[in-house]
């Protein structure tokens, strides 16, 4: 195995977790707790297929960005590279579709109120969809049903958005 000696965050990384087995040195755990195993262990797991899938369909209509997997650190990462990217083409109506998702980090929580955010910002009409029971329970217990615009479907949601397009207009 290859490591990015020469990286900074490698060595910050590897320094900490030196640090920790030195602190749970006179604690027992498992025979052959290995700095280095973990660091390559680490570094094997960048290499694998993601765990997230994103899929969009596109109409004149609406966007729609499907999430099936995990919003773990690397998806959720992934997940906001691509609402940036999705947000930025100004779709007249994009909806973020979590009936997939298998799992909700904090990060995960997190980049649906900065796309929420971002989306407002851009003027793009933005909901989110489907939500996992999952993701359902993360919002909950954050409190933020009220802050993200979630509805059941994805139909659901485009009605709204579409209705809220035509209240501007009304004005």
């Amino acid at each position: 195995m290859t490591w990015p000696e020469d990286d900074a965050r490698h060595r910050e990384v590897a320094a900490a977790l030196r640090a920790w087995a030195r602190e749970i040195d006179s604690v027992p755990y498992p025979a052959g707790l290995d700095i280095e195993a973990l660091m390559a262990r680490h570094y094997a797991s960048l290499g694998e297929d993601p765990v997230t899938t994103l899929v969009v369909t596109a109409t004149a209509e609406v966007s729609v960005l499907a999430v099936r997997g995990e919003l773990d650190l690397p998806g959720s990462l992934r997940l906001k590279s691509r609402l940036t990217e999705e947000i930025g083409l100004a779709p007249r109506v994009l909806v973020l579709d979590l009936t997939g998702a298998a799992h909700c980090s904090a990060r995960g929580i997190a980049v649906l109120l900065e796309a929420t955010g971002d989306a407002r910002t851009a003027g793009v009409p933005f909901a989110i969809a489907g939500c996992a029971p999952v993701v359902r329970r993360a919002i909950d217990a954050l409190a933020l049903a009220d802050v993200l615009p979630l509805h059941a479907t994805t139909a659901e949601a485009v009605e709204w958005l579409e209705l809220l397009e035509r209240l501007k207009t009304v004005r």
